[in-house]
């Protein structure tokens, strides 16, 4: 599968650095404070924005993604450790890429600390 079929949102709490490093490998990586506005709900503007654009959201807010029924996104990977740098959560992002065989698999939620 090609690295630049998998796609990610990252939310307003997730290091710029995060992104640089997934597209170096190839994978497409916007930033929600990039393309949306500043203060976007998460339900009414982030999650539409994703599921338009068949990214997987990369997010710390649990409390408003981890509850999510499955229909209501394209996959979110969630990181409940506020102590994982970039380094780590771009090495944890790329080890579940590794683990589905397509991109079209992860549909659900992965804890991005379980991955790195």
């Amino acid at each position: 599968m090609s690295e630049a079929e998998w796609g990610f949102l990252l939310d307003e709490n997730v290091d710029r650095a995060v992104a640089t490093r997934l597209q170096a490998y190839g994978h497409r990586a916007e930033l929600v404070v990039d393309e949306l506005e500043p203060g976007s709900d998460d339900h009414s503007d982030v999650l539409p924005y994703a599921r338009r654009e068949g990214l997987i959201v990369v997010t710390k807010d649990v409390s408003d993604f981890g509850g999510l029924d499955s229909d209501a996104h394209e996959g979110v990977v969630l990181v409940f450790d506020d102590g994982l740098d970039g380094e780590a959560m771009t090495r944890g992002i790329r080890r579940i890429v590794g683990a589905y065989p397509a991109r079209d698999d992860l549909r659900g939620r992965e804890t991005l600390d379980d991955w790195v």
